[in-house]
């Protein structure tokens, strides 16, 4: 049994923190695509993620009203408790290595998707979009295309500097003539990035990778936005081209 510990600060009230939690609608602005049923005590809670393919059904085994929610799943236990101002995650389970490393990075992304919706978001929907690239590739190399300046440069668009830790800034291009700019929100060394997007409304672009079960990977890119830019469509478009060229890249170097 392995167990992952983490502590988010959340800037709301601890009331607002235990709905984010807690209430379907909030959930799907900022963990699952889709959320079902409810979180009481006695009942099930299904997450799914439709473009991915993937859905999750929890059980609710216990509310502690304004603090504390415990669920399970096929995935382990999970408890989430509202604490010092943010949310403590507790999630155990019979991890492989691979598996925990890539969970801890999930839910690193994910809860700085929830700081960034409870800050500047709060109540409005959330729409995603996922470009996918299926990649014969280590998440360590995927990390370097993620990460590295040129690398960057090659699928994805021009980088200023190569992307650094949590809390510093990005600044690179998608494709030719979108900007991004804003803080790294989460970035797990060998894993995930999660960025703020300031040119699009202060949105969360992420890159990741997750096992497709047969030795080899898909790269994602998720867009996660709370309100919809007049260029929503040609960002989506240049997300997918930009999925392309990285599929494209890793596959010529795995030939290599």
């Amino acid at each position: 049994m392995k167990t992952i510990r983490l502590f988010q600060a959340l800037p709301s009230r601890s009331a607002r923190i235990f709905r984010a939690l807690t209430d379907p609608q909030d959930l799907s602005a900022w963990h699952a695509d889709v959320v079902r049923g409810r979180v009481e005590a006695g009942r099930t809670l299904e997450l799914a993620w439709p473009r991915l393919g993937a859905s999750l059904e929890l059980a609710v085994e216990r509310v502690v009203p304004g603090r504390r929610v415990e669920l399970s799943s096929a995935l382990g236990n999970l408890e989430m408790t509202v604490e010092n101002g943010g949310v403590e995650l507790c999630h155990s389970g019979l991890f492989d290595d691979d598996t925990h490393a890539g969970m801890e990075s999930s839910w690193r992304v994910t809860l700085s998707i929830l700081q960034t919706y409870l800050g500047r978001h709060v109540d409005r929907a959330r729409h995603v979009h996922w470009s996918i690239a299926r990649v014969q590739a280590s998440p360590e190399l995927c990390h370097a295309y993620f990460t590295d300046a040129h690398l960057l440069s090659t699928w994805f668009g021009a980088a200023d500097s190569d992307i650094g830790a949590a809390e510093s800034r990005v600044s690179l291009s998608l494709g030719s003539a979108l900007r991004v700019h804003g803080p790294v929100l989460a970035h797990t060394l060998g894993r995930d990035i999660a960025l703020r997007w300031q040119e699009t409304d202060d949105s969360v672009l992420v890159f990741r990778t997750l096992p497709a079960g047969d030795g080899g990977r898909y790269a994602l890119l998720g867009w996660s936005r709370w309100s919809e830019p007049p260029n929503a469509a040609e960002i989506t478009k240049a997300l997918d081209q930009a999925a392309t060229r990285l599929s494209r890249k890793l596959e010529r170097r795995a030939r290599a």
